[in-house]
């Protein structure tokens, strides 16, 4: 089909998407009724169809049909145009590994600043590792009896380099995640492809929901754990998986969390990442298939609020940051 004249799209290409958009949120996301009734977006959808009637630019038909996206409540869902987005999505700070996790003394405080976790696979976290330990020993070393852990401006990326922090600054066991996730068709084929299986998932039946409770986690022995006062800093760019980092560390009462609510991010969120190519326009569609519930649970308030609200300099400037957090 020819979807384009003039550089527009007919509306029949774009209706046929954005149904397709419908079936693929419907069949595949981890829970799209979280926010809205399955009636309820059918209609949403309805009226969006409706509204597309006369043709548009490519651009202006992702505007509309990104807005379909709303309902999910799904911070990672995103409808884009092929390739425009390919730098940004490559993680910001992946090749800067030395400098994503780094330290340094303030008097009797240690302070970190873990500007990201982000990683280019799963060889940078044998990296992260080295450097997490390496900085610890540094602590120890320094013996600051009070340690800042600055996450206020970092975007997320692998949350096992959040966990290699945890087990230096908390030996007991605490409550990880839970999990649900969707089954489907189109992820099975995803998973196939890249050469996984999980005997699990096979098994289980197109849009069965498995769900795998919270577990115990017993942290590994490091070397220099920090054994004095811990204070995380979270603020509104805080996202994703250095969100999960801050809610563990708060759920499971490790340490007091400081600074301001992140903006566009949640403690109970959707996660890995699936996308698809919409029929005709080709627009990329992606969202989680996995759904994250924090330790403390559905019923807690599913925003991280700071146990110590304080307003963050301008500038991040770790000295004026510190001085100013009462803990």
């Amino acid at each position: 089909m020819s979807i384009a004249q003039n550089n527009l799209l007919s509306t029949t290409a774009m209706r046929e998407d954005l149904q397709f958009i419908r079936e693929q949120l419907f069949k595949v996301h981890a829970n799209p009724f979280s926010q809205l009734a399955k009636e309820k977006y059918k209609a949403y959808f309805d009226s969006l169809e409706t509204g597309l009637n006369q043709p548009l630019s490519i651009t202006k038909f992702q505007q509309k049909a990104s807005l379909a996206l709303i309902p999910l409540g799904d911070e990672h869902a995103a409808i884009s145009i092929r390739n425009a987005n390919a730098q940004k999505r490559t993680p910001a700070w992946a090749d800067s590994i030395a400098t994503n996790i780094s330290y340094r003394r303030l008097g009797n405080t240690g302070y970190i600043f873990a500007r990201s976790f982000a990683t280019r696979g799963s060889q940078d976290l044998l990296i992260y590792e080295r450097c997490i330990d390496s900085i610890f020993a540094v602590i120890r070393r320094d013996k600051v009896t009070r340690l800042a852990i600055d996450v206020s401006i970092n975007d997320g990326g692998a949350s096992a380099v959040g966990d290699m922090i945890i087990k230096h600054i908390f030996p007991k066991p605490y409550t990880d995640y839970s999990m649900s996730w969707k089954r489907s068709e189109a992820y099975l084929a995803k998973l196939t492809s890249w050469g996984f299986s999980d005997e699990t998932y096979q098994k289980a039946l197109p849009g069965e929901i498995l769900h795998f409770p919270s577990r115990a986690v017993a942290p590994g022995k490091v070397s220099n754990p920090f054994e004095g006062k811990v204070i995380v800093i979270i603020g509104p760019e805080t996202f994703s998986s250095a969100i999960m980092f801050a809610t563990l560390v708060q759920d499971n009462n490790m340490a007091l969390l400081a600074g301001e609510s992140p903006v566009n991010g949640h403690p109970t969120h959707f996660g890995e990442m699936y996308s698809t190519l919409l029929p005709n326009t080709q627009l990329e569609l992606r969202f989680g298939v996995k759904e994250w519930i924090r330790p403390a649970g559905r019923d807690k308030m599913n925003k991280l609020v700071p146990d110590i609200p304080c307003k963050l300099p301008v500038n991040r400037d770790p000295i004026m940051l510190v001085k100013q957090l009462r803990w």
